[in-house]
């Protein structure tokens, strides 16, 4: 007699089906929550933002700037926008040394980095025709097929209150910088360090440096910063110090915060000279910053 196969009652089916998903949940729990674990998602809360970095650190060795040529690889969808200061400016000779110029070689071979020129304005009280002949060494570094060229200048020591002579000061070195011959788009930034008089506002200055203080100095200030336009923030830039020690998240949630009313930032957990080195929180900040 032919023999068949007696069917499963419903409730084993059902059994057998509900293991089944189980062991699939389990198998999605133990790869995926590990991988977010170690690669947190970026940006998931902030505004898309650039770093923009004071290097004040002189080369003197081809490693010295290792930290930013690590983040710069690891992080290729993230701008960079690097400050050049050789000597409080770009110094006295027409070309950087061979160091510098090595290094800024290397570092305009990056297609996430743009770099500017250092240049002090005395809070407006520089000698406008010296502005004008640092900006235009600047401009000079662009020979040997533009491989040293600066692509705009990042005025330090911008005033902030208001007289009729430092806004037309500002105006004009900013039109030194845009009738130069530095390359790309000139790219014009101010750091007044603090929320400058509304009267300095210019087509022609493109980013301007709104706070320049430590993390504590910060929370007192939030209110002023905040209540600024948030869609002027592609004008702001935050370059905040001495940020205590904390973990990856609560660093990328006050990053996020900040994102919010700045695109340019910088952090560092750096007490004191706060630009000569990179600081051990570099590499946490930069893998945090919205992109």
């Amino acid at each position: 007699m032919e023999k068949f196969a007696r069917p499963k009652s419903p409730s084993r089916k059902r059994w057998s089906i509900g293991l089944s998903i189980a062991v699939i949940i389990v198998i999605i729990i133990v790869i995926v929550v590990p991988l977010a674990v170690l690669l947190p998602e970026r940006g998931h809360k902030g505004q898309k933002s650039a770093v923009i970095l004071p290097l004040y650190i002189y080369p003197s060795n081809s490693s010295s700037w290792d930290p930013l040529y690590e983040a710069l690889d690891a992080h290729p969808e993230l701008h960079f926008l690097v400050v050049i200061n050789p000597s409080n400016g770009p110094g006295n000779n027409p070309l950087p040394d061979d160091n510098y110029s090595a290094q800024i070689l290397k570092l305009n071979n990056y297609t996430n980095v743009e770099t500017v020129g250092y240049v002090r304005t005395g809070y407006a009280t520089q000698n406008i025709t010296n502005v004008a002949e640092e900006v235009a060494t600047y401009a000079g570094w662009d020979t040997q097929n533009n491989s040293l060229a600066m692509h705009g200048i990042f005025f330090d020591e911008a005033p902030h209150e208001y007289s009729a002579d430092a806004v037309s000061y500002m105006q004009i070195v900013n039109q030194v910088v845009k009738n130069s011959t530095l390359q790309g788009a000139k790219t014009v930034i101010h750091n007044p360090g603090v929320i400058p008089d509304s009267r300095f506002d210019d087509s022609t200055t493109d980013i301007t440096v709104i706070f320049e203080e430590s993390y504590p100095v910060y929370q007192t200030k939030v209110t002023a910063l905040t209540d600024l336009n948030k869609k002027n923030r592609t004008e702001y830039a935050y370059m905040v110090n001495s940020i205590p020690t904390q973990s990856l998240n609560a660093l990328r949630s006050y990053v996020d915060t900040l994102s919010e009313h700045a695109a340019y930032l910088f952090v560092t957990n750096n007490n004191q000279n706060f630009y000569d080195s990179f600081g051990s929180m570099w590499s946490d900040f930069t893998a945090v910053i919205p992109t």
